[in-house]
Formats: C-alpha cells, structure tokens, sequence
C-alpha cells in the first residue's frame, strides 16, 4: 500500500516554543545521523507510536517530558493526513488520536478526534482488512483476533535489536503471540489471499462446526437410544403375553418401535379390538427358560474366567520368588572365575601350595554348575510376560459380567408379570399407558432423522465453498509467491556478497531465513550462519525483497505500508560503547580511523549503496529512513541519499535546543 512519511512533528509542552518538523523525501534515503544520545532512535519508536502501537518505546525523560503530541504528515494513495498522537504522560500509553485530512496551515494546538478503537478501524479500513476474527466471539482475541493494520508493522521497522539478531527476522516477532498473528497474517499481507478468501474461509469454518455439532447430537441420540432397548423389550414381551403383537424373533429394535406405535394408534383411533389376539403367556416362560439358560453359560464363563486371571496372578507371583531365588545364587559364585584364574594355570592348592592334576577336574565340574546358574538366571531373571492374556482375560471378565447382569434384570422383570388371566383386559390398558410413556420419551430424543436433515442441508453450501477452495489454487500461488521473494533476497544477499551455503527460503513457520544446499541435505537457519554482518545483510535484503515483492503494481493494494526504518545497520561494523559513544561520531575529524577502518567504511558505504540501488529500481514506489552515526563523509556521494537530519554538535537533537532555554 503506497503510504510513505513527509514530515515528523512535535507539539511542544510550553506553546511558546516553535513546533518541531524532521522533513523526508518519498524518493530518497532519508538520513537522520549524530551522536549518541540526541534521540535519533526515537524516530522509529515516535513513528510506531503515532500509528497506533499498543506499547510506547518512546524514552522517558526529557522527550516525553517536552513532548504534548506526536505527529506525522504522511502520504497515503496521493492524499495527504495529518497523524498524531497525545504523549502518554504518566500512562503507559495515551488513546487520544488526531486524524484528519492535512491542513492548510499546520496548527499550534490539536483537538482528540478518534480514540483507539475508532482510529484503528479508520485505518483498518483504509488497507482493506476484513474485520473477521480469526478466533470464535467468545474465545480469547490473543493471537486469533482479527488481522489489524499493526500487523503489517512488521514490515516497516528494523531497530537496532532487531537489524542483526540472527534469531529474530521480523519487528516484535520475538514474541510468541506477535509471532503467532504474523504466522496467520502474512498470507494475506502478501497477496496470497484476499478477503473473500477470507471470508469464505470463516463460513466453512461455521458451517464445519455446526455439522459437526450435529453429528455430536446425532450419536448422543443414538446412543440414548440405545438405552430404551431394555424398555422396549419389556414392552414388546409384554404386548406378546396379551395378544397384541406376534410372537416372533424376526423383530429388531426399530420393528418393535414401529409395532409399538400402531398398538398406540391403533388405541387412539378406538379400535383396539382389531388388535386383540389369544393371549401368549406361554412365551414368557419359554423366554425366561432361555433366560436361566444362558445365565447359567455365562456364570460358568465368569467362573473359568476368575480361575484363568487367578492363575496368571499366581503364575507371575511365583516367577518372581523363583527369579528371586536364581538371582540370589548366581551372587554366591561372583567370586568362581577368581577362583578359576588362580587354580587352573598351574594346577596349585592355593591352600597348601601343592600340584595336582586333580583340581582342574574339580574347576571343570563347578564351570558346568555355575553355566547352568547363569543359564537359568539370564532365561528366568524376569517374570514370564503374560500382559497381553491377562488384560484379555480381565476384558472378557468385564464383559461377561455385564451381559449376566443384563440377563438378570431381563428374567427378574418377567417372573414380576402376574400370570393370572383374570382383568387381562385392565392390563391392556395398563400396558397401553406405559407404551405411550415411553413413545412420548423417545420422541424426545429420537429426532434423528431431523438432525440428518439438517446435516444434508449444511452440506451443499459447505460442499460448494469446498469447490472454491480447490479452484483457488492457493497452494500453487504460495508457492509462486515465496519462490519469488526467495530469488529476491538472493538477489540481495549475493550484492551484500554474504556468507550461505546453499538456496535461501523464507521459513513461513518460523519467520527467518533457512538455507539448503540440495534437498537431502538438512535445512540450516538464520542464527547458524556467520557473523553480525551476515544478520545485518539477510535482514536488510529480506526487508528489501518483500518490498520490491510488493512494488509491482498488480500488487499496490495490498496493506503492508510502504517505507523501512533502518535504526544503525552500521554497528556491526562500528559497535557503540556501553557509554552509547561510537567511532563514528568523529569520523569526519578523525584521519586515522579512515586509515585503519578502511574496509569496515568501504563496508557500511555498500549499506547505502544497496539501499540506494533498491529504491531505484523500483521507481522510488517505496521510502527509506536510516537513523545512523555514519555522517555525509562514508554516504554523501552515494546516489539517491538525503540528509533529513544532522545532530552532531553538543545540544543537537530531536529535541530542539530552543526548547530548553
């Protein structure tokens, strides 16, 4: 998205002082260097503060302390806004907002126009960021939230902890959180999707979910209904003993439901006696026959059952005393091979002294002993395994001793049902109330074929959503994409001439750079390569790549902004002081250093070079800001570069020194 920075401003506290402009050019690489201590890394944390960060980076002090509001003019699509920011003051940050078209006139004083909700969603709006959450309304926002302009941040900085740190690529992505979001993020900030796909990706995650929801009912139901088998069978022999239905085992579950509806219909249409048959009670006692019958069978089951796991215990207990045992006379004879060394050279008593061919028999005899100990010792040491058998035993167990005492619920009902014939028509009746109990209980429950219904209707949009998923080729189209960006950061790192073995890829799940040299061999990362300058160079030429990635113009609609803050690239050729003083801050006087750090100039120049060479190729569609200690002396011939800032004089700095008088 072409948004670029025309003017950094600061509103001073005291409203006499003037108001403080650091101008850039869109077609240059905006310089803003001095020495240590003028606030030249501010800038970025200013920058990302006016653009809605959640934390202030923003030193504490004296900036903080002159400072009422922070501001930007920046440039967005050609039009120009006015961006600012109320200093936080003794808040960790402040949520008054000033967004507005850019005036006439800049003002002297500023009113609060949007709040931070209000001036995140006016800037989420202008990048065109669906306002899906990537998480369910009543989950936690976190990492899932929905996508926002601020994760496109991470493109547009790299600080001085970030530009050589061979374990973090990306700004705030040293957080797993930040690093999550940008994992979620980035397909769309590259173009790889769009917000339709989005979209439709949270429908089909929604309908995915009620299906599936449904499904989790339907086996609920099923499983409910399994329950009622009991209850029907109750009924079914019951009916079967007063004539109203047939005596035969062809009947499964549904068949006796559906029977058991008719004998209620039936009812309720007043002809009941249309139903009435010859009572059957003598199929209660062939049923309760059959009952005893297979009680007993299972009982004996059981019983074999608890002799089998009863010996298996015995069998594993009295292996372990007898490995016990074993183990306890294998210690007796540590000592034999001692014995045997000392004896059997030379055939000597090591008691008196004297030779004898006879104990070399008595050496042999005691070898054979002890081999068949350590025989036995090794094959024995441990129980016999029997796991498998025994849990197989215990399951059958259980098993069983469910089936016996479902069988025997089953026979005790029935020996309740009085044989008597006398008042079988009042049983009927009896009977009749308890099928309409229990037909109005699986109504209830029994709506399975509502829900699959309901299943087959989600199913067809779900079904046409899945056939946009796979004609949108985004597999395909990623892939382009990252080959694309990999050839540009070795575009890059190769004009950086830096250290690699192998190509370079852009490690989508781990956000920095991986290197292989062949595709068996194994992928190595970014903090395994070289030294600072090689970090500081992959960083550069990454940040490089994606916004030359994103310069072409089928792809200005994407929202990631289009400038890079670059906070001291040079430190890794000229590190600063714990002090914060750098060799550089004396460059432009000091004739040795540009004597003897030769190469480390030549070095940072190249930065600059790059940099310059990048913007330029890309018909300057995106800008550049490097906060530097590097003075006009080592960058001032390279082509393309503009001095925004020089603070280099004691008193010199962001904060101007009219403003301490």
């Amino acid at each position: 998205m072409k948004f670029t920075i025309d003017t950094l401003i600061l509103w001073p506290v005291n409203p006499e002082n003037d108001i403080q402009e650091i101008s850039f050019k869109n077609d240059k690489i905006n310089i803003i260097h001095g020495i240590s201590g003028t606030g030249k890394s501010s800038i970025a944390s200013i920058i990302d503060y006016c653009l809605g960060s959640s934390k202030c980076a923003i030193p504490v002090g004296l900036i903080r302390e002159s400072v009422i509001w922070f501001g930007l003019k920046v440039d967005i699509h050609g039009y120009k806004y006015l961006i600012a920011r109320k200093t936080p003051g003794n808040k960790t940050v402040s949520n008054e907002y000033h967004l507005n078209h850019f005036p006439a006139k800049l003002p002297d004083s500023l009113t609060v126009t949007h709040t931070n909700n209000g001036f995140k969603n006016k800037f989420n709006q202008l990048v065109n960021l669906s306002d899906l959450p990537q998480s369910e309304e009543n989950e936690p926002v976190g990492f899932d939230g929905r996508a926002s302009f601020r994760d496109m941040a991470a493109f547009n900085f790299l600080p001085q902890h970030i530009v050589a740190n061979p374990y973090t690529l990306f700004f705030k992505a040293d957080s797993y959180q930040n690093k999550e979001r940008l994992q979620r993020v980035m397909p769309f900030a590259l173009g790889i999707i769009d917000r339709e796909y989005m979209i439709k990706e949270k429908e089909r995650t929604d309908l995915q979910k009620r299906i599936d929801s449904l499904l989790k009912q339907q086996f609920i139901n099923k499983k409910a209904l399994s329950s009622w088998t009991i209850d029907i069978d109750r009924l079914w022999i019951e009916s079967i003993e007063l004539g109203l239905a047939p005596a035969s085992e062809k009947y499964d579950i549904d068949s006796k439901i559906t029977a058991l509806r008719l004998v209620n219909k039936t009812y309720l249409e007043g002809n009941i006696n249309k139903l009435l048959g010859t009572p059957n009670y003598e199929y209660t006692n062939k049923r309760i026959k059959y009952l005893t019958a297979q009680c007993e069978q299972t009982q004996k089951n059981i019983d074999m059952l608890r002799i089998k796991i009863r010996n298996f215990d015995q069998l594993l207990s009295k292996g372990n005393d007898f490995a016990q045992a074993v183990k306890k006379e294998k210690e007796h004879i540590i000592g034999f091979k001692w014995l045997k060394d000392k004896i059997a050279p030379e055939g000597k008593c090591i008691a008196c002294g004297s030779k004898t061919n006879a104990l070399l028999t008595v050496v042999d005899n005691l070898e054979r002993h002890v081999s068949k100990i350590n025989i036995m010792s090794d094959v024995l040491f441990d129980n016999p395994i029997a796991d498998k058998e025994l849990i197989k035993a215990k399951k059958e167990l259980r098993d069983y001793q469910d089936e016996l005492s479902s069988l025997r619920k089953e026979k005790l009902h029935l020996e309740k049902i009085d044989k008597g014939t006398n008042d079988s028509l009042n049983k009927i009746y009896v009977l009749i109330g308890k099928i309409q109990e229990t037909l109005s209980s699986l109504n209830k429950v029994k709506n399975t074929d509502d829900v699959s219904e309901q299943i087959t209707q989600l199913n067809k949009p779900l079904n046409l959503l899945n056939n946009y998923f796979l004609a949108s080729n985004k597999e395909s189209r990623e892939s382009l994409i990252y080959s694309e960006i990999n050839t540009l950061i070795e575009k890059y790192s190769d004009e950086f001439k830096l250290e690699r073995r192998g190509n370079i890829s852009l490690d989508k799940k781990e956000l920095t750079l991986s290197f292989k040299e062949n595709k068996n061999s194994r992928s190595e990362y970014l903090w395994e390569v070289g030294s600072g300058a090689n970090w500081m160079g992959y960083h550069i030429s990454s940040f490089l790549a994606f916004h030359e990635f994103l310069s072409h113009k089928d792809r200005n609609h994407l929202p990631p902004f289009s400038f890079l803050v670059i906070d001291q690239p040079s430190q890794v050729y000229f590190p600063s002081t714990a002090s914060g003083e750098n060799t550089l801050d004396n460059m432009s006087s000091n004739e040795n250093i540009k004597i003897t750090r030769q190469s480390d100039i030549i070095a940072t120049r190249r930065i600059f070079e790059i940099l310059s060479k990048a913007i330029k190729e890309n018909n300057y569609y995106f800008q550049v800001i490097v906060l530097e200690h590097a003075d006009k002396s080592i960058w001032g011939k390279v082509e393309n570069t503009y001095e925004a800032a020089c603070w280099k004089d004691e008193g010199d700095g962001l904060i101007p020194r009219s403003w301490l008088n």
